[in-house]
C-alpha cells in the first residue's frame, strides 16, 4: 500500500506537469464514460431494475386474440371463466380505464382512473401508504362500491396532502365517492391514471362479446410461461365450444410484464445505443492511448534513467498504468457530472412513450458501473503504451546520448489505433445514417389526413348529469355550433377517438351483407363515432358518397361511412355505396353512404387498416377543430365556449394534431437522435485522433522533411508525402469499417422502416464523408510541414 500511494502521488505530479495532455485526455474520457453512464442509467431503469411490484418475474399480462386481432381487450364473462377454471395462476385481476370529472378541491378537471377488481393491488403486492385497499365484498354486483383510492400525486396537487383525507368524499362526474386510501409516491402502473375505483363484474349479465377489460395474473411458483399458455389455450378452446356465437375464433395471449411495459423494439433500441456508446468509449480510449504513446516517446530518457537505477520493467509498467488509471478516474468523475446533467435534462423533457420514465435516476448501480468502467478504461488505454514505453533498449539509448525517437513499435501501434478509430466511427455513422434515413422516410408517409392547423381536446360528460343519449347529443351539437362560429375556425367535428391514441383505438368485427362469414373469419378494424364535418376538420378526403348529416340515424335507416380499404376487402370489385354491414355484437344493419380515404391511426410504420365511421355520440368524445390561425391561440376561446355550455365541464388532452403525430414516433426520434449524437462524437474523436497522429508524425519528422527540402523537394512533394501517409491509414479504416458495418447494421433491421440494413447510398455517403474529414485532418499538419525551413531544421546537425 505504501508503494501504491507513492505511485499515485508521483503519477499525479507527472500529470500536473503536462496539463495540456492531461486536460485533453480527461475531457476525451469524460465524453466516452459520461455517455456510457447515461445510457446505462436508462438501460438499468428500463430493463435491469426489477419492476416495483412483488416478485415481478411471476406477473403476466393477458389478452384475447383472433387471427385478425393479435391483442385485444377481454370480455367480463370470459375473464371470470379464466379466473375460475385455470390451475396455473395464483391470482388474477382485471381493470378498465375510465375518465371522471373531478369537481371538488378546485376548478373542474378531468382525471384518469381505473375500475379495478379487489384483487388488483394484492396481485401487484402493493398497499396504500394511507388507508386500505379494496376488500372482496366491494367488487361484487349490487354491493356498495362508492369508494376510491387516489394517487400521491393527485393527493398532493389537488388536496394539499390533507392528512385527514381518509373518509372524506370526492365528487366524480356528479357521484360521491369515499376516499379509503392514498397510494405511495413510488407507485405507478401503466396509464391507469390517478384514481382507482372498485370494478363489479356480473358474469351472468355482462355481454360476452363486449371486450372492454384488461387483465393480469400471477403465476404459481414453479409454473412456466409455456405451461400457462398451454392451459389457457385449452380453456379458450373449451369456451369456443361452449359459446360458439361469441367465442368462436377467440384465443388467449400471455406475455411477461417486462415485455408488456417495455416493448421489444424499444428494448432492442436501448441495446443498440448501449453498444454504440461502448464503441464511442473505445474511440476515446484509442485517442488517449495515442496521447500517452506520444508522451511516452518524450519520456524515454526518464524511463531509461529509472531502468539504469534498477527499476524493473514490471515496476515501470505499474507506474505508467497508475497514471492511466488516475486519468480514467478523473474522466469518470467528470463523466458522472455529464451523465447526471444529461439524464436530468432527458427526464425533464418528459418524452411520451418512454416506459418507466419516472424511474430513471442515477443510482448506486450506475455509479458502481461508472467506477468499474473507469478502472477498465484506464487499464485498456494504458496497457499498450505502458508495455511499449517499458521496452527500451537501454544500451543503445545511452550510446545515443539521450536523443529521443518515435520508435517503429510506437509508430505502428499509433497507426493501428487510428485505423481502428476510423473503422469504429464509420460503423457508428452507418448505423446513425440508416436510422436517420428511416426516420425521414417515416415522416414522409402519407397519413391520409392533414394534421396542419388542427387542435384536439377531450370532453367527458358525466352520466349523472347527462343520463340520456339525447342530452349528450344536444350538448355536443350546441358546442359544435358555438365553436364553428368562432373567428379563425374553419371547421369542427367530434369523434370517439383520434389517430395514434395512447390507449389504442377500439376494434370490432364487421359482417358484410351477402357474405355469411363465421366469427372466426370475420373482418375486423377500427370504428369511430363521429359528427358531421369530422372528415373536413381532420382533412380526410371523402372519395365517394356523402358526409353525415344531423338527421342521420334519427328514425331512418342507420348509415355508415367506410374506409377505402374496408370497401376493398368487404366488396372487392363492387360498388360499396348502398351495401349494408353489421358490426360488433349488434345485429343492426348499416347502409354505406360514403367511402373515406384510408388513414394511419395505430403507428406511422403500420399500413392503414380497416375502419368504419358511425354518426353517433357517447359521453366521452374528442373535439377536433381546424383553424385558420395558430391552433393553440384559440384554446382560451374554445374553453370559454365549453364553460358557457356547462361551467363544471373540464377539458383534457389538449394537443395539436401535429404534436400527436410527433409524439407517436418519440421512441424512434429518441433512438435516432442519440445514435446520431454518438456518431457525431465518434467522428469528432476520430478526426482529432487522426490529426494528432499526423501532427506528431510531422513534428518527429521535421529533420527528415528539412533534408528532403534541402535536396530539392518542393512543397507539393512534402504535402503529397504527409497526406498520402495519412490517407493510407484513413482508407484502411474505411475499408475495415465498411466490412464491420455490413455485419453490425443487420442487428438493426427491426428498427428500420423503408430502408435496407445494407443501403448502398447510405454506406457510400458515410464512407465519403469520413474520407473527407480524414483528408482535412491530414491536410492541416501537411500544410504546416511544407513551411519547414531547411536551415532551422538542420541547424542541430
Amino acid at each position: 500500500m505504501q508503494t501504491l500511494w507513492q505511485d499515485l502521488r508521483f503519477g499525479a505530479r507527472m500529470l500536473l506537469k503536462a496539463p495540456n495532455v492531461t486536460l485533453i485526455a480527461v475531457l476525451t474520457l469524460s465524453l466516452g464514460i459520461g455517455a456510457n453512464t447515461a445510457i446505462f442509467t436508462l438501460v438499468n431503469a428500463v430493463l435491469l431494475r426489477p419492476l416495483p411490484y412483488r416478485e415481478p418475474d411471476r406477473l403476466v399480462r393477458l389478452w384475447e386474440t383472433t387471427p385478425q386481432l393479435p391483442t385485444f381487450s377481454i370480455s367480463g364473462p370470459n375473464y371470470s371463466d379464466w379466473a375460475r377454471l385455470n390451475q396455473v395462476f395464483e391470482q388474477t385481476a382485471a381493470w378498465r380505464e375510465q375518465n371522471f370529472n373531478l369537481t371538488n378541491g378546485g376548478d373542474p378537471e378531468r382525471v384518469g382512473a381505473a375500475l379495478v377488481t379487489a384483487s388488483f393491488f394484492p396481485l401487484l403486492g402493493v398497499k396504500p401508504a394511507l388507508g386500505r385497499s379494496f376488500i372482496p365484498e366491494e367488487d361484487q354486483p349490487g354491493a356498495n362500491n362508492r369508494f376510491v383510492i387516489m394517487s400521491d400525486r393527485l393527493w398532493q396537487r389537488r388536496f394539499g396532502a390533507d392528512a385527514n383525507i381518509l373518509g372524506k368524499t370526492v365528487t366524480l362526474s356528479g357521484g360521491s365517492y369515499t376516499v379509503v386510501g392514498v397510494m405511495g409516491p413510488e407507485f405507478q402502473f401503466g396509464t391507469t391514471g390517478d384514481l382507482w375505483l372498485p370494478l363489479a363484474l356480473d358474469p351472468l349479465r355482462d355481454n360476452r362479446s363486449n371486450h372492454i377489460l384488461t387483465a393480469a395474473a400471477r403465476l404459481k411458483p414453479g409454473v412456466t410461461l409455456d405451461q400457462a399458455r398451454a392451459e389457457m389455450g385449452a380453456i379458450a378452446r373449451r369456451l369456443q365450444e361452449q359459446y360458439p356465437n361469441s367465442n368462436k375464433g377467440w384465443g388467449v395471449k400471455i406475455a411477461t410484464f417486462y415485455d408488456w411495459i417495455v416493448e421489444r423494439p424499444f428494448q432492442q433500441a436501448l441495446f443498440v445505443l448501449l453498444g454504440a456508446v461502448g464503441l464511442v468509449l473505445l474511440i476515446a480510449c484509442a485517442n488517449v492511448a495515442n496521447l500517452l504513446l506520444s508522451r511516452a516517446a518524450t519520456r524515454q530518457k526518464e524511463i531509461a534513467i529509472r531502468s539504469a537505477l534498477g527499476a524493473s520493467r514490471f515496476r515501470i509498467i505499474r507506474q505508467l498504468l497508475t497514471e492511466s488509471v488516475i486519468l480514467a478516474l478523473a474522466g469518470g468523475g467528470l463523466g458522472v457530472l455529464l451523465a447526471w446533467w444529461g439524464v436530468d435534462a432527458f427526464v425533464a423533457a418528459n418524452p411520451e412513450n418512454i416506459p418507466r420514465l419516472r424511474e430513471i435516476t442515477l443510482d448506486n448501480r450506475a455509479l458502481a458501473f461508472t467506477f468499474i468502467i473507469s478502472l477498465l478504461t484506464g487499464l485498456l488505454f494504458g496497457l499498450a503504451p505502458a508495455f511499449q514505453a517499458s521496452r527500451i533498449a537501454l544500451n543503445e539509448f545511452l550510446k545515443e546520448g539521450g536523443r529521443t525517437s518515435a520508435g517503429s513499435g510506437l509508430g505502428r501501434l499509433r497507426r493501428l489505433l487510428i485505423v481502428s478509430e476510423i473503422a469504429i466511427a464509420l460503423a457508428l455513422l452507418a448505423g446513425a445514417g440508416l436510422l436517420m434515413k428511416s426516420f425521414v422516410r417515416l415522416q414522409q408517409v402519407n397519413l391520409g389526413f392533414d394534421p396542419d392547423h388542427v387542435l384536439t381536446l377531450q370532453l367527458t360528460l358525466p352520466r349523472t348529469k347527462y343520463p340520456e343519449a339525447r342530452q349528450q347529443a344536444d350538448f355536443y351539437q350546441r358546442l359544435l355550433e358555438r365553436v364553428r362560429n368562432l373567428p379563425g375556425v374553419r371547421s369542427a367535428g367530434i369523434s370517439s377517438s383520434i389517430p395514434f391514441p395512447r390507449g389504442g383505438s377500439p376494434h370490432s368485427a364487421f359482417f358484410p351483407e351477402g357474405r355469411q362469414l363465421s366469427p372466426e373469419k370475420s373482418v375486423g378494424g377500427n370504428y369511430r363515432l363521429v359528427s358531421p364535418q369530422y372528415f373536413r376538420a381532420m382533412g380526410i378526403p371523402l372519395l365517394k358518397g356523402r358526409d353525415f348529416t344531423n338527421e342521420d340515424n334519427e328514425g331512418g335507416q342507420p348509415v355508415v361511412v367506410i374506409s377505402e380499404e374496408t370497401a376493398r376487402q368487404l366488396w372487392p370489385g363492387e360498388e360499396p355505396l348502398g351495401k349494408r354491414l353489421q358490426w360488433g355484437a349488434s345485429r343492426q344493419w348499416y347502409a354505406v353512404v360514403g367511402v373515406a380515404g384510408d388513414i394511419r391511426s395505430a403507428k406511422l410504420e403500420a399500413e392503414p387498416g380497416l375502419a368504419i365511421y358511425l354518426p353517433s355520440i357517447q359521453p366521452q368524445m374528442y373535439l377536433v377543430v381546424r383553424t385558420a390561425t395558430e391552433p393553440l391561440s384559440l384554446v382560451a376561446a374554445i374553453r370559454s365556449q365549453v364553460q358557457a355550455e356547462d361551467k363544471d365541464q373540464p377539458i383534457a388532452n389538449l394537443r395539436t394534431m401535429e404534436q400527436i403525430v410527433s409524439n407517436s414516433i418519440s421512441q424512434r426520434r429518441f433512438s435516432t437522435l442519440l445514435l446520431g449524437l454518438f456518431a457525431a462524437v465518434a467522428l469528432l474523436l476520430a478526426s482529432i485522433g487522426t490529426y494528432g497522429v499526423m501532427s506528431y508524425s510531422v513534428t518527429q519528422r521535421t529533420r527528415e522533411i528539412g533534408v528532403r527540402m534541402a535536396l530539392g523537394a518542393e512543397s507539393r512533394d512534402v504535402l503529397k508525402l504527409v497526406v498520402g501517409e495519412g490517407m493510407k491509414l484513413a482508407l484502411a479504416g474505411v475499408a475495415l469499417g465498411l466490412v464491420a458495418s455490413l455485419a453490425l447494421t443487420r442487428l438493426m433491421t427491426s428498427l428500420l422502416y423503408g430502408v435496407s440494413a445494407t443501403d448502398a447510398p447510405t454506406f457510400a455517403a458515410v464512407a465519403l464523408s469520413l474520407t473527407v474529414v480524414a483528408l482535412l485532418a491530414c491536410w492541416i499538419p501537411a500544410r504546416r510541414a511544407t513551411k519547414v525551413d531547411p536551415m532551422i531544421a538542420l541547424r542541430c546537425e
